[in-house]
């Protein structure tokens, strides 16, 4: 059920009543990129898929966007949908959204997710400058082969040679709502922006930190900082899995998913 008449663009899969789980993706990515995962989690919740600032047919980014801006947008997205309280899942920039909302928004939240993503700050580590390169050199690449380039860095060798055909299905998403560089650019500097350190310690809502041991983006102890940050947070390792682990390993993230944040599966 598609719905965006003002403000982003959102959609509501699963079952009305269940428990809802808002997901929010990364940078340049959009609700299409969580490919199988929304369909295993439908049976268990009732699933909110958020396009962020700029992505698919939400509004444009502006170049001054910051983290606490796309927090309130998915606070005001919730409002329109009449949903009070959610549990939220966010990956890498959507995990920057995830911690912002849960400081600026704590009673809406049940429980936190964050998968993949990074505190910012002075505190982080940062990501190789080769890293960096090459995803600057991506970006200015046609759009076919940034998003292959991308891709060997976001996934895990192993399983981008096992699948391939990842690559086709963005591109298939990236011809049907094509993505400006603008928009990367404000989102980039938005993550760039980011520090949630010194907040941290508040958040108030049980929190499980997911990430890939072979995140070849967000290097992986970022996600150390953040459980260790994060009263009371659990931290899980994902071994041999990529940046993107929730298009390398859907079926585990939906377990882990719902062994979290549903009461009769813990």
């Amino acid at each position: 059920m598609p719905r965006s008449e003002a403000g982003l663009h959102y959609e509501l899969l699963g079952r009305a009543g269940a428990p809802v789980l808002v997901l929010l993706r990364g940078l340049a990515r959009s609700l299409r990129h969580w490919l199988e995962l929304p369909t295993l989690l439908a049976p268990s919740f009732h699933v909110v898929l958020v396009d962020n600032r700029g992505i698919g047919r939400s509004p444009p980014a502006p170049l001054s966007l910051g983290i606490a801006d796309m927090a309130d947008d998915v606070a005001h997205a919730l409002d329109r949908a009449r949903i009070e309280r959610c549990h939220l899942f966010g990956m890498s920039l959507g995990g920057m959204i995830a911690q912002r909302f849960a400081l600026r928004h704590p009673d809406r939240l049940d429980r936190l997710v964050i998968g993949c993503s990074t505190p910012g700050g002075r505190h982080a580590r940062r990501p190789a400058l080769r890293t960096l390169g090459r995803m600057l050199h991506a970006a200015t690449r046609p759009r076919p082969e940034a998003l292959q380039r991308s891709a060997e860095i976001t996934l895990s060798a192993e399983f981008l040679r096992r699948h391939p055909e990842v690559v086709a299905r963005w591109v298939s998403i990236d011809v049907a709502a094509p993505l400006s560089r603008r928009t990367v650019l404000a989102q980039a500097l938005a993550a760039a922006r980011h520090d949630s350190w010194d907040e941290l310690p508040t958040v108030r809502a049980p929190t499980l930190v997911v990430c890939g041991d072979a995140d070849g983006l967000i290097p992986p102890d970022n996600s150390r900082l953040l459980a260790e940050r994060i009263p009371g947070a659990t931290l899980v390792w994902l071994p041999g899995a990529g940046h993107d682990f929730a298009t390398e390993l859907p079926e585990r993230t939906a377990e882990l998913l719902r062994s979290f944040l549903l009461p009769a599966e813990r």
